[in-house]
């Protein structure tokens, strides 16, 4: 029979008490019990009942085990670092293409959290789950932000879980102390599920799927809006570190599973739908001229680029980072209406693929328009008025591309049901 040392029992449960920044008040009003308690414990003259155990083993995020036998565990130092990381449900394969374009943060978090439960069914040599732009593509559309320029919704889609067989729930820091915060993060990993840390400033998102010394260290991977390497590179064995992450201004999302999926073909209708409508969008809102979705971006963006060239201006002013967000956007927006080709019964296969033909030419037309933007540094500055005309007859061009691809999808949608 194993014999407990009552003694270095409540020195454990000083030492996470005191690493979580409680007060023996405060762990004793936490446990509905007297200070005098807890004192008790901590010198090692009496040891809590089985269910006040359960609970200090929740509330300081550890195995009851570290408290009744600390001595089997590696303790360093007064500062108790207690680790916890759950590892993806099946092997997945790092991002087979980390060169491609992937600025869209909230896309790559999704195909992570898809890699992380196992619910891909690609398999290479080594029975990975292949990680490659697939589901990046579908993501970027179902969340609608391959859709706009410098547009996003207000809120994540819940389509992007659903397809999932998850939904989400959304936990503002306002709403709870440092602790319970801390708190939240570690149960859930505990549960088995990872974390997405959403940070209102531009910082990581973080895809935390461990963490250590109490949770104060999260451990995971890190998504951040236009950074395309950072977005592409997902490799689940080598986790970073984000210290004080419960300081920042941030919302933490929680999952929970669903008994059903959404089928993805209705995701993707629903997609298309609401990609046609913002698409089509002819209305200006705010101040930017450049923020927005739809056709006003062609008319916009035009208008700016004359501006420039009135007051010759000395750089091509309003092609950074413009040019690159229009290239993904056609790009990715392109590449959904292919996939909805093979996804989404009843399509009009036929006037997709004409649609997708004037996509092509707007995609080129886009490349262009961001070389110039790449190497406009240079150029003679004689020149630039001339190339800014040269845009200009690009994008009129490609408005009157995009609204007839936009007429060809409306037409090849008519008969699906949303």
């Amino acid at each position: 029979m194993i014999m407990f040392d009552v003694i270095k029992m409540g020195e454990q449960i000083a030492r996470l008490r005191k690493g979580n920044n409680y007060t023996q008040e405060q762990l004793a009003e936490k446990l509905n019990v007297s200070p005098q308690a807890v004192s008790k414990w901590e010198n090692g003259n009496s040891v809590p009942e089985i269910p006040l155990l359960c609970e200090i083993s929740h509330l300081f995020n550890c195995s009851v085990d570290r408290i009744l036998d600390p001595a089997s565990c590696v303790i360093r130092n007064i500062d108790f670092n207690y680790e916890f990381t759950v590892k993806p449900r099946v092997p997945a394969a790092d991002y087979s293409s980390p060169e491609w374009l992937k600025s869209i943060s909230s896309a790559s978090v999704l195909t992570a959290l898809k890699l992380f439960f196992g619910l891909e069914q690609r398999r290479d040599s080594q029975s990975r789950q292949i990680n490659d732009d697939e589901e990046y593509i579908l993501q970027s559309a179902i969340m609608n932000i391959c859709f706009g320029y410098s547009y996003g919704p207000d809120e994540w889609s819940h389509d992007s879980f659903l397809i999932y067989g998850l939904d989400y729930e959304l936990h503002s820091k306002s709403d709870y102390s440092e602790n319970e915060f801390i708190n939240l993060a570690c149960k859930q990993i505990e549960r088995g599920y990872p974390v997405i840390i959403i940070p209102k400033e531009y910082k990581d998102t973080i895809f935390a799927m461990g963490f250590s010394d109490h949770g104060r260290t999260l451990k995971g991977l890190g998504f951040l809006e236009g950074d395309d390497q950072k977005n592409a590179k997902m490799n689940f064995d080598h986790l970073n570190q984000y210290t004080a992450w419960y300081r920042t201004d941030c919302d933490m999302m929680t999952l929970k599973a669903l008994n059903e999926k959404m089928p993805l073909p209705k995701a993707c209708a629903n997609a298309l739908f609401r990609g046609i409508e913002l698409l089509s969008n002819n209305n200006h809102f705010g101040e930017n001229k450049m923020q927005g979705y739809g056709m006003i971006i062609y008319r916009n963006w035009r208008k700016l680029l004359r501006e420039e060239n009135y007051r010759n201006a000395e750089q091509i002013e309003c092609v950074f980072p413009h040019a690159f967000i229009h290239y993904e956007n056609k790009l990715r927006t392109k590449q959904f209406f292919e996939l909805c080709i093979n996804i989404i019964p009843g399509i009009d296969k036929e006037l997709m693929t004409l649609a997708i033909n004037q996509y092509n030419d707007i995609i080129s037309s886009a490349k262009e328009i961001a070389t110039i933007a790449h190497t406009q540094g240079s150029l003679p500055k004689d020149s630039l008025n001339e190339k800014r005309e040269y845009i200009i007859d690009l994008l009129r061009r490609s408005s009157e591309q995009e609204e007839l691809a936009l007429s060809y999808i409306k037409k090849a949608a008519a008969n699906i049901q949303q």
